[in-house]
């Protein structure tokens, strides 16, 4: 679907935002800066955004959003259900890893005080990516189940499978990526697939 231009201007204001968060940190972004960055004037800003706050977190929503539509591709790409849930756990890391590097650099220009009100966000930006897997997870488990590729599951059961596998792919993660572990990730994924797999299997 084509954007409508109110999407573009957006789109573009919040590209430009992003940009001058990773280079000044978002506490010495203003919004006459981001007009600037963006091409438009203060006042066109307004007719989108009350504030830079409200800026700050319309970024971060795209962040959050923008990953869930990798995620969403990836799983929709691939069949059958183990290549789904495959492809659901590497496209998770794969967009956690490439977003890290400019929140990084984000956290890297911010002031103490301003790392503390981060952190806030960022609590909030991972609970709602929580809740977008939690969405494709279940699509992919119900629409499993509809065709009889697996066992039926009940809710509570099929939740806790959600929460087990978000989980394990955030701890996978974090044990090769941040503390070194030199076991091989996409096998570690293939296996965590295969016990979820086998798990549900009819």
């Amino acid at each position: 679907m084509t954007p409508t231009p109110d999407e573009l201007a957006q789109e573009e204001i919040l590209q430009a935002a992003l940009h001058l968060y990773q280079k000044f940190g978002p506490g010495k972004v203003t919004m006459d800066l981001v007009a600037t960055a963006s091409g438009r004037s203060r006042t066109s800003l307004y007719y989108y955004y009350k504030n830079r706050d409200e800026i700050y977190q319309a970024v971060m929503d795209k962040i959050a959003d923008g990953m869930a539509v990798n995620m969403r591709q990836a799983v929709a790409a691939a069949e059958p259900l183990p290549d789904k849930i495959y492809a659901f756990c590497y496209a998770k890391i794969k967009a956690s890893e490439d977003w890290k590097k400019v929140l990084g650099a984000m956290w890297a220009a911010m002031t103490a005080e301003e790392q503390s009100r981060h952190g806030r966000v960022m609590t909030g930006l991972h609970q709602k990516l929580i809740y977008h897997e939690g969405l494709i997870l279940n699509e992919v488990l119900t629409e499993a189940a509809r065709r009889g590729e697996i066992r039926a599951i009940s809710p509570g059961d099929q939740d806790m499978l959600v929460f087990l596998i978000s989980s394990g792919i955030r701890g996978l993660r974090r044990e090769v990526y941040e503390l070194g572990d030199p076991h091989d990730l996409k096998a570690a994924l293939r296996l965590l697939t295969d016990m979820v797999v086998h798990w549900v299997k009819p």
